[in-house]
């Protein structure tokens, strides 16, 4: 708490020095930015289209931004007042994903770090140097849930690495808006309760199944899919794919939407 109020107080400093076409006399920074609770998908970055396959995501809680910068998840401070927008230094998983997708990653944080104005206009978000230039536009996102039928497609194999589910095997989750959570592990059926909260926060479980013995790779699979689920406590959607993690940013499961 401490270290996120002065990171608030850091950022409207430079909020009142860099927003010098606001009008004298101007309200001072409400507590809840106009940007908060909102989500976004990035559009362009210095009037470029963004690398074939790249999804740029940042989302706008009360105090922090978090999202998917192509590669890593990252939870960024920020600040409004009126026009004006300061972003903190990103925290950021560290995963790689090739020169390309890296290079492309640290020009994003760069370009968050020189906004200094922003504007919503026809479901697009622009941001601005102080220059008045364009650095970054966004469109936004119908807001994401967890909620619904997942198909899964990735799970931590509690060795460091996260594996495909085997061929032949299938397993699925769903999340139900009643704080309950039920599926299939490609084995036996399973359920439990869970939690959503601020900052895409997720609790899974404790779970339940039921206890057949269907033999490898579905045995393995289960077993490491029910360990996983459980060990995730955040969340995130992009474009039907629900991503879970693990304080430390290591993926735990990944999922596709199965609705069509």
């Amino acid at each position: 708490m401490r270290l996120g109020k002065m990171l608030a107080v850091g950022l409207v400093t430079l909020l009142l020095a860099a927003c010098n076409q606001s009008p004298t006399g101007a309200s001072p920074t409400p507590r809840v930015s106009p940007l908060a609770n909102t989500d976004w998908t990035l559009s362009t970055i210095a009037g470029r289209p963004l690398p074939s396959g790249t999804n740029v995501t940042l989302l706008f809680a009360i105090v922090n931004a978090s999202g998917f910068s192509g590669c890593n998840q990252y939870t960024i401070g920020y600040a409004t007042l009126d026009t004006g927008l300061a972003f903190g230094a990103p925290v950021t998983t560290r995963a790689s994903c090739g020169q390309t997708i890296d290079t492309f990653e640290v020009g994003y944080f760069s370009s968050l770090s020189s906004v200094t104005h922003w504007a919503i206009a026809n479901d697009t978000l622009t941001m601005t140097k102080a220059t008045g230039e364009t650095i970054l536009t966004y469109t936004r996102m119908a807001p994401a849930t967890v909620e619904g039928p997942w198909t899964i497609t990735l799970v931590n194999n509690g060795s460091g690495a996260v594996s495909s589910v085997p061929a032949g095997v299938s397993a699925t989750i769903s999340f139900m808006p009643d704080g309950t959570v039920s599926g299939f592990g490609g084995c036996n059926s399973f359920g439990g309760g869970y939690s959503t909260g601020p900052a895409n926060k997720i609790a899974i479980g404790p779970l339940m199944s039921t206890m057949q013995a269907c033999g490898d790779p579905a045995d393995t699979l289960e077993r490491q899919l029910l360990t996983a689920l459980q060990n995730s406590t955040k969340w995130n959607v992009t474009a039907g794919t629900l991503d879970l993690r693990d304080d430390g940013g290591a993926q735990q499961v990944q999922a596709t939407t199965a609705i069509h």
